[in-house]
């Protein structure tokens, strides 16, 4: 990098530190309208990274305390980054595991980052919300309507299928449209909780519709399914009564099963999976010859690179298309079964902490509850994890969760983890 890059990264993180130290409640809002932000004369710099680790860096006290407190939160979030890192032992190429690991570990920091909040109302993080996702909406909307010309090589948007037979798919700073559509999708449903919990309901409502206008730009049928279906049952959890809201843990395996009714109208308003079939079945052959511990983190691309063309096209080689199937393809079955652990159990152990809550906190925390559900079903036919920056929202709706969990306090003051 260039020496003013290098000193932009700089200041960034000394933003970020000085915020998560002294304005802790800027914090949050600030990094997630900054990460959809993308430099393009320095290739692929996100702003959001270096002001995300000051932001760790500046936070390290609160965060130090919170896992001391929240020890389950810490086991299942650690679990999946130490199975990882121990598939350097048997990785057909050890040299790539790093490269996921800093991803994985990117979505852990912004959980940790995120399940310490402690503002005193999420006013300030709607209001984050709703600049994060605006702007790009109307940047992605245009470029699809032919109003604004996409950032970058022509011949390369063609190879993304930015630009495909004069159609293009809006995808504003991002990369690719898909990336910005599982972002807005995620920040959408946390603001459906918001405004069903009368958090600034017209703020809110705005910054949903910009996330249909999103999907709708990015041509991401899934990430629009995602953010119907999620608001529906976000919805109805908020219709529960705090006397039948006890019976939290069946809800949330119902709406669990609502998340793969989600992924399974993506799957069908997309006409099947087409192309991905191929990659799916390749994905298949590669789990039967190494079906427990996997080819090793990062080394999807390794195993891809040496097959056939049909196989080894652009849009294959980074990813299976599918968070499962890369994950058992890489990890093994116990890399799927921790993935699960890091994603569904603070999620469902959070749920009983919001009896009795402010209604505020708790629109945020179902909202954020349906974000990770959703995630999970669009990443049946997809994989959100392409580099380190799209790590930051899914850890964020995570960490969320966790911290409206801890809102909720014993009679005697002492915090209670995860209570049920």
């Amino acid at each position: 990098m260039s020496v003013g890059l290098w000193l932009g990264a700089g200041l960034l993180f000394f933003v970020g530190a000085i915020l998560g130290w002294k304005r802790p409640a800027w914090t949050l809002p600030v990094l997630i309208a900054v990460i959809p932000w993308r430099v393009p004369f320095f290739g692929d710099f996100y702003p959001a990274i270096p002001f995300f680790l000051g932001a760790l860096v500046g936070r390290s006290e609160a965060i130090l305390e919170m896992l001391a407190e929240q020890r389950l939160f810490l086991l299942a979030t650690l679990l999946l980054p130490i199975w990882l890192a121990c598939s350097y032992g048997w990785a057909l190429q050890p040299a790539f595991v790093s490269g996921l690991l800093f991803k994985w570990l990117v979505v852990v920091g912004a959980a940790w980052l995120a399940a310490t909040e402690d503002a005193p109302d999420p006013r300030l993080l709607v209001l984050g919300l709703v600049i994060a996702i605006v702007p790009h909406a109307l940047w992605a909307f245009s470029e699809r309507m032919h109003w604004a010309v996409p950032l970058g090589d022509p011949a390369g948007l063609k190879i993304r299928v930015i630009d495909f037979q004069g159609t293009i798919r809006g995808k504003a700073l991002f990369w690719h449209p898909n990336r910005l559509a599982e972002f807005t999708e995620q920040c959408g449903l946390v603001l459906v909780g918001a405004g069903l919990a009368g958090v600034l309901p017209r703020l809110a409502a705005v910054g949903v519709g910009a996330a249909f206008v999103v999907a709708w730009a990015t041509g991401s049928t899934g990430g629009m399914a995602t953010i119907f279906g999620g608001a529906l049952l976000c919805a109805g959890w908020m219709t529960i009564s705090d006397k039948t809201r006890r019976y939290a843990v069946p809800i949330v395996l119902v709406a669990g099963l609502g998340a793969v009714l989600i992924g399974w109208w993506a799957f069908l308003s997309h006409g099947g999976i087409g192309s991905r079939q191929v990659i799916f079945d390749f994905a298949q052959e590669q789990i039967a010859m190494r079906p427990w511990l996997g080819a090793g983190a990062g080394n999807w691309p390794l195993l891809v690179g040496g097959s056939s063309m049909d196989v080894s096209r652009f849009w294959f080689l980074g990813h299976a298309h599918s968070l499962p199937l890369h994950l058992w393809v890489e990890l093994g079955l116990p890399g799927v079964a921790l993935a699960a652990f890091f994603f569904i159990v603070p999620v469902a152990r959070a749920q009983g902490a919001f009896v009795g809550m402010s209604r505020a906190w708790v629109g945020v925390g179902v909202g954020a509850s349906f974000a990770v559900l959703g995630i999970l079903a669009h990443n049946l036919v997809h994989y959100f994890l392409r580099d380190p920056v799209d790590g930051l929202m899914t850890g964020i709706v995570l960490g969320l969760v966790v911290s409206v969990a801890r809102r909720n306090v014993k009679p005697q003051g002492s915090p209670e983890e995860f209570p049920a």
